[in-house]
């Protein structure tokens, strides 16, 4: 795979950063000196990246490409999405030898690269030394020269010859000129280092002289940057945070996982209550009052959904944090895989969705006033007022920005911008008023001056399976694919009949707004005199040479369907060339041998789609989807080149999908233990052990949770589970008008226990009743209005000093089509042998 730059016009290797800034630390607010030398409050928010080291840097040099030609697409992209920090922790282990001596070789080389790429467009960068992680995940380690290999990551703060070592080493370090021959502790573009990356100690006695002499070894090579010390292992020990805050540091460093890490699946439901507020828990702490705060690494761990990073920048500038950069954007030679770091997922041309929620995350880290207050959650999901007017949508993944020149979406919306004539930005995935788009790749038009814009269009990113399972380069996660759409643009600035430019100067046939184009850099102009005055880009539009493939249908097909009701049934399209091919939707119900067409419509995003009248009886219904054009048909799955309908079709489960018709007014499954062993997450700190055992007369299978025996700390309700309905449920496409129970098949495993069962609303908010498990499996039927507001379980977070639940003051569980899943917690201690195991929960009517 080779990288090419495609340019507007012929371009310079013009240098982007502003001149030298101060950048220090006072009263507990970080500053830095703008152009002009006038101290401006610190508010920068972007990504860890981490290409010259580790797996990344293996993998690129496997592939035989180039790693600086991979460095400059990447960032080219992240400061496309408005990137202004970069962090990351160097991994020591590969520029160090055993005595901390400073290594001069290919991965400083490249990171000396990357700092000045990421001058090139203003992105400041915190720099973290010491990270001691060795240099293999998600692989094994290989053999690695550096220093931090000899001790365990307590003993780098306990022996005395790694100290030293570190001592040597952070004195080298800052003595390395970058590419402009300046040493690193006098680098403009770095405006802080934090010293050590999650270090561990043992003993809260030394803590203040360790984090004190490595500042003085800093500040005798060179360094009056603020330096911070990081908080995230054990910032809920009050000895350790109170000796921090004793030392010379200047600022704290924090995470913020709040779904926890590793999963291995993606989460299905809306965690939006998991991140609406951070918890700091140095905040009391009066030595810490001149401290400076900023997030050094978060995610949304796992979650595909575009929501998170809104709401996080949102808490992040509540608490009073002026940095935060999220870990950690995706190389994109390494991002089809997601191989990198499975349980995060973030890259323009992958993850687009994403990555327009993180543009307007961005926006609203550097506009909301640092302690902000955006009010509680859910009412919080719209904020901003209207110098930013977010609002987030977890129905519809929807995260919007619309404040007058900006209007900034995840996903297709019909709200309307709130003043169309103000408009500067528009960046989206899917369609709006302003711009309809079939395509699945992110777009964006930036204003150069009244009646000129620029447009980029991003290829079409079709995802094939989970991204957040294991790492492996062999797994395709997600395709692209450069493909012909056709785009409406509805902009008053240009009026209908504007004229269109490519980047290499041909034009484009352009009518009443409707233009057919591929994924590039355009000019629109009002007037060709506009179109002469457009101004030279000084950032390159880079893509990866996209591999032309066969075309693939994408589909996920529901478990079971009442036949009362038109079946669903969409289909994600990847390929080169979308004109003229049609989509067909081919099905019977199993036993019957007439198969039946009916053709599925174009929508955006991608997608066709179809209902489907079923027949009067039930069963199981099986079909294919079929992609064609004027010279083959594919059926899916398994792209047979055949129609369904052909006497010789192979006829086996590999080759069509299924759904189960019921009758009206059968059981909605919420949970099913036979089928649902990815839907469950790990409340905070819940010492609950889970095994899936054969079920009622050994058939089937069931849940069973073992709660560790109790600590006399601790007091009920105990947290035993939290599970989220799955996509393949068909719940938010169903009308479920008369459910008015729900039914819990569970028992005890010994005597009975008392237990509180949850349902979780559309904004997964916590309604529950007390129950009594019996030691017999036994059907208990709650009727809906019976669940009250309880406490919200919220996912495992780190560092683990999060809250554990979210109080709340919902009124009802609202509509039953967008439920998020269960919650269980035991209401008495538990002695460590009893058990609960639960089979099934279902809506009834």
């Amino acid at each position: 795979m080779r990288f090419k730059p495609i340019t507007l016009l012929t371009l310079a290797a013009l240098s982007l950063s502003a001149s030298a800034s101060d950048s220090y630390v006072k009263d507990g607010i970080w500053y830095q000196t703008d152009t002009n030398g006038k101290p401006e409050e610190v508010a920068l928010f972007g990504a860890n990246y981490s290409l010259p080291f580790a797996f990344g840097y293996r993998s690129v040099k496997a592939m035989g490409l180039s790693h600086e030609e991979m460095i400059r697409l990447d960032v080219a992209h992240l400061a496309r999405l408005g990137v202004t920090a970069y962090r990351i922790h160097l991994w020591d282990r590969l520029i160090s030898d055993q005595d901390g001596n400073l290594l001069e070789n290919e991965h400083l080389k490249l990171f000396d690269f990357l700092l000045s790429e990421l001058k090139r467009y203003n992105i400041k960068a915190v720099v973290t030394p010491i990270g001691w992680w060795g240099s293999g995940y998600p692989a094994p380690d290989p053999q690695e020269p550096g220093f931090s290999v000899l001790y365990s990551k307590n003993q780098m703060n306990e022996k005395a010859d790694a100290i030293k070592a570190q001592h040597r080493y952070l004195t080298q370090l800052m003595a390395h000129k970058n590419r402009d021959g300046v040493p690193y502790a006098k680098d403009p573009n770095i405006l802080a280092f934090e010293l050590f990356n999650e270090p561990k100690h043992a003993d809260a006695g030394t803590v203040t002289k360790y984090v004190n002499d490595l500042i003085t070894v800093m500040r005798a090579a060179g360094v009056t940057k603020p330096l911070f010390y990081n908080s995230s292992e054990q910032g809920n020990w009050p000895e350790f945070a109170k000796a921090l805050c004793e030392s010379n540091i200047d600022g704290v460093s924090f995470q913020w996982y709040p779904t926890g890490l590793l999963k291995y699946s993606s989460l299905q439901s809306n965690v939006l209550g998991s991140v609406a507020s951070y918890h700091n828990p140095f905040k009391d702490i009066a030595a810490c009052a001149g401290k400076a705060r900023l997030i050094y690494e978060f995610d949304a761990a796992d979650v595909k959904a575009p929501l998170l990073y809104p709401a996080m920048a949102r808490s992040f500038r509540t608490a009073g944090f002026q940095w935060a950069t999220q870990f950690a954007y995706d190389p994109a030679a390494l991002a089809a895989s997601n191989a990198e770091y499975n349980t995060h997922y973030l890259n323009l041309l992958y993850t687009p969705a994403k990555a327009i929620s993180f543009l307007i995350a961005g926006e609203v880290f550097r506009s909301l006033p640092r302690g902000a207050d955006t009010g509680t959650y859910p009412a919080s999901n719209q904020f901003g007022g209207a110098a930013l007017n977010v609002r987030l949508d977890p129905a519809t993944g929807l995260a919007l920005l619309n404040n007058g020149s900006r209007f900034y979406h995840s996903h297709s919306t019909t709200d309307k911008p709130v003043n169309a004539d103000q408009l500067r930005h528009i960046a989206g995935v899917g369609s709006s008023p302003l711009v309809q788009y079939q395509g699945s790749g992110a777009y964006f038009l930036d204003q150069q001056q009244a009646g000129l814009w620029q447009l980029e269009v991003y290829p079409d990113a079709t995802e094939l399976d989970d991204p957040h399972q294991n790492s492996s380069l062999k797994r395709e996660a997600v395709r692209l694919s450069v493909s012909t759409h056709d785009m409406t643009i509805q902009l008053a600035d240009l009026g209908k009949n504007f004229l269109l430019q490519r980047a290499d100067g041909s034009q484009l046939a352009v009518k009443n707004g409707l233009v057919t184009l591929t994924p590039g850099r355009y000019l629109l102009a009002k007037t060709a005199a506009l179109l002469a005055q457009a101004q030279t880009q000084t950032r390159p539009f880079l893509l990866p040479d996209i591999t032309t493939k066969p075309a693939l249908l994408v589909h996920q097909p529901l478990r079971q369907w009442p036949i009362d009701q038109p079946l669903p049934v969409c289909a994600q399209l990847s390929a080169a060339q979308v004109s003229g091919l049609k989509v067909s939707l081919f099905y019977r119900l199993a036993g019957e041998g007439q198969v039946q067409e009916q053709p599925m419509q174009a929508e955006d995003l991608g997608r066709y789609c179809t209902r489907l009248k079923l027949p009067a009886q039930s069963g199981l219904l099986q079909y294919q989807l079929v992609v064609k054009d004027s010279n083959k048909a594919l059926s899916f799955p398994g792209a047979v080149e055949a129609l369904p309908s052909d006497w010789d079709f192979p006829q086996n489960q590999q080759h069509h999908f299924s759904t189960l018709l019921q009758q009206p007014g059968a059981a909605v499954p919420l949970f099913d233990a036979r089928v649902d062993q990815t839907t469950l997450l790990y409340p905070k700190d819940a010492q609950v052990t889970q095994q899936w055992l054969a079920g009622e007369r050994q058939q089937g299978l069931a849940l069973r949770l073992r709660p560790a025996k109790t600590p006399d700390w601790q007091q009920p309700p105990l947290a035993l589970l939290r599970t989220e309905t799955h996509a393949v449920m068909g719940l938010t496409q169903r009308e479920l008008a008369g459910y008015t129970k729900v039914a819990i098949k569970m028992r005890a495993v010994k005597e009975s226990l008392p237990v509180r069962f949850a349902l979780l609303n559309q904004d997964g908010l916590a309604f529950g009743i007390d129950l009594e498990a019996s030691a017999d499996w036994r059907y208990q039927l709650v009727p809906l209005s019976a669940l009250q507001a309880t406490p919200t379980l919220l996912t495992q977070a780190y560092p683990t000093f999060m809250p554990a639940t979210l109080t709340h003051q919902g009124q009802s569980l609202g509509d039953l089509s967008q439920l998020q899943g269960t919650q269980w917690q035991l209401l008495a201690p538990s002695d460590g042998n009893n058990a609960l195991e639960i089979a099934e929960v279902s809506l009834m009517r």
